[in-house]
């Protein structure tokens, strides 16, 4: 192996293992992470038998890898003329894409969750009259704004290009 190379190996796997050190951050597992930088440095689609033969990893451990960054919109399954049913996966390298559809799923999802079992106990503790529940209907109250102001903001950050926002961000930056 050259210098030239070896540099970029060791500059890959410097990155690759930043995606598995993210992962845990995240929640996730190391493979999850290693896998996504595997396909991040992929010329083109790979299938998982080729998943497996890159990793090291079992078959069990790449699918369900595969199917869990699916869901996050880390990698898309993608079929190759000629190559029948077999799925191959690439990574989506548009950060802000998958930032956006993290809010519009997850969090939106927890937004609404939250919103739904907020909006029913205001209803029943308007409906108590007592001070025990007063002061839970301000705590409410006070958590309504707050998912109220969240929903908004996920908004704004999912209907914008990163450029916009990032300029508004550097305006605001700018008063200071």
């Amino acid at each position: 192996m050259d210098d030239t190379t070896e540099a970029v190996e060791s500059a890959r796997e410097t990155v690759v293992g930043a995606f598995e050190r993210a992962a845990q951050i995240w929640g996730g597992k190391r493979s999850h992470g290693r896998l996504y930088g595997l396909l991040f440095f992929a010329e083109e689609p790979r299938s998982l038998d080729q998943l497996v033969a890159d990793s090291g990893y079992a078959k069990s451990t790449v699918s369900t890898a595969m199917t869990t960054l699916e869901r996050y919109h880390l990698v898309q399954r993608r079929s190759i003329p000629g190559e029948g049913k077999r799925a191959y996966f690439e990574a989506e390298t548009d950060f802000w894409y998958v930032f956006r559809q993290f809010l519009e799923g997850e969090v939106r999802r927890e937004i609404s969750t939250m919103t739904r079992a907020l909006d029913e106990a205001a209803e029943t503790l308007e409906d108590a009259e007592s001070e025990q529940a007063a002061h839970d209907l301000e705590r409410v109250r006070k958590l309504q704004r707050l998912y109220d102001r969240s929903d908004r903001l996920v908004s704004v950050l999912t209907s914008q290009p990163l450029e916009r926002l990032t300029a508004v961000f550097d305006r605001l930056g700018d008063e200071e």
